[in-house]
């Protein structure tokens, strides 16, 4: 057994800790931080940007580069010397732009279910192209998860962003270099997703439910950062960057097309899925859980054409470094197939 675990960023978790803020900005020696959120997010985090000498709430899905642009140029003019970011994936990466580039401390205070906070990892929307990184230097020092954060989050984007989350879980069970500790992460996150993220779409008040979901979140963060991605999340940077499909959505699509596209080259992953889903058939009961949330299921339902599917899969095949299944053009081209008219895998 030989595997490396560097975890770097401090995890202040449970209800309520959201009031930690301040102390934690101190004990950071943040005493000008500028507040990142959407334009919604000013009016409904003001507790939390009243600890801020500044706020930018024009976070927008994929992180567009003039939006990032201005972040940065609000952020040197505030003389700003932290970020905090509050919101899902689209405003915590609005942060890592804005941490990488300066090399400021920054914190965050996840409201969905993405995992982003976690990663090392951010993209950018230049033009019509999704274009990743991987800087340590945009790392969170401190990450709060307070489940009352995710309360008033839509039963649509629970089970989305929570589709996102559970991929990252998913695609660490089988990386390039087995890590023994990020399979126990990945397969106690995918049990996790599975019991919380159905309960909070039923009654999105139940704390207890938002809690395993954050918590299969916070799983699902630790785990990219520990062994990366592979060809599912490539296809959905694809499919947002060049058709605009949000992330949420997308993996909500594609992710059990991709575990049915590695289902005979991954036979531990396989094992570990089965025994956290509780079914034979990992990739049917992923598409289960998306359909039964009401999430997602087909990509002709999120403005994708049938013309643009060959594209998509050259691009995909392109941009996969590492998949369990070398993936090729045809076979690809197929996946996207299934999953542009949603049909559900089977066996």
């Amino acid at each position: 057994m030989d595997f490396t675990l560097d975890l770097p960023v401090r995890i202040v978790f449970g209800t309520g800790r959201r009031g930690d803020l301040a102390a934690e900005l101190e004990q950071l020696g943040i005493t000008r931080p500028m507040l990142c959120c959407t334009p919604g997010g000013a009016a409904r985090y003001a507790e939390l940007g009243a600890l801020c000498a500044g706020i930018f709430a024009r976070a927008e899905p994929h992180c567009p580069e003039p939006v990032a642009m201005a972040a940065l140029d609000a952020f040197r003019k505030l003389n700003a010397d932290g970020v905090v970011s509050v919101g899902g994936g689209s405003t915590i990466g609005l942060g890592k732009v804005i941490a990488a580039e300066t090399g400021a401390p920054s914190l965050v205070l996840p409201t969905t279910y993405s995992g982003s906070e976690l990663t090392p990892l951010y993209g950018m929307l230049v033009g019509d192209e999704k274009r990743t990184k991987r800087d340590e230097r945009c790392l969170a020092k401190t990450v709060i998860y307070d489940p009352d954060l995710t309360l008033s989050l839509s039963p649509h984007l629970t089970a989305t962003s929570g589709m996102n989350g559970l991929a990252h879980c998913v695609e660490a069970l089988y990386p390039q270099t087995p890590h023994p500790v990020a399979a126990l992460y990945a397969e106690a996150g995918v049990a996790a997703f599975a019991h919380g993220l159905p309960a909070s779409v039923a009654n999105p008040d139940d704390t207890e439910a938002r809690t395993r979901a954050l918590y299969g979140a916070m799983l699902g963060g630790a785990v990219v950062t520990l062994v990366g991605i592979a060809i599912h999340h490539k296809i959905c940077h694809v499919l947002g960057g060049r058709h605009g499909i949000p992330h949420g959505e997308s993996n909500a699509v594609m992710l059990p097309h991709a575990v049915a596209y590695n289902r005979d080259h991954a036979p531990e992953a396989m094992a570990a899925l089965k025994r956290a889903l509780n079914t034979d058939n990992p990739a049917g009961a992923l598409w289960d859980l998306a359909h039964d949330m009401g999430a997602p299921t087909a990509l002709k339902d999120l403005g994708m054409a049938e013309a643009d599917l060959d594209a998509a899969a050259e691009l995909s095949v392109r941009a996969t470094a590492w998949n369990p299944r070398p993936p090729d053009v045809a076979s690809v081209r197929a996946m996207l197939d299934d999953a542009f008219f949603g049909r559900r895998p089977g066996r």
